[in-house]
């Protein structure tokens, strides 16, 4: 019995049709996560940016720094429109001994995904 060339041509066309779905699914992956390592790694950058302007004003001797709000593209924003937050955590003993922690927290979240010790010997 011999078989068609349509029917060959068919299959062949069925196998190129599932090779091209399997690399378009691990082409997709590949691209999804690279976009949330771009995010993340943006995330990262910004806060330890702002996180250290705030450390700078703490050892420059500003007293009373209220916690910074930013929305989601690190605009500066209220509190009522933060996504992210800095807090300055001033664990100072001495006069002499300058300790701190500048934590920023996602809104709602009760960890800091990104903290910076803050330490300076005034003497």
């Amino acid at each position: 019995m011999r078989t068609s060339k349509s029917a060959v041509f068919l299959f062949e066309l069925m196998i190129i049709i599932l090779v091209f779905t399997l690399a378009a699914a691990i082409c997709t992956q590949i691209f999804a996560r690279a976009f949330n390592m771009s995010v993340e790694s943006r995330e990262l950058t910004m806060s330890s940016i702002n996180a250290q302007t705030v450390a700078e004003q703490f050892k420059a001797g500003v007293s009373g720094i209220p916690p910074l709000y930013f929305d989601r593209d690190w605009a500066t924003a209220d509190e009522a429109g933060a996504y992210y937050i800095i807090r300055l955590n001033d664990r100072s003993v001495t006069k002499e001994l300058k300790d701190a922690y500048v934590d920023v927290y996602k809104k709602g979240g009760d960890e800091a995904f990104y903290s910076l010790h803050v330490k300076e010997f005034v003497g």
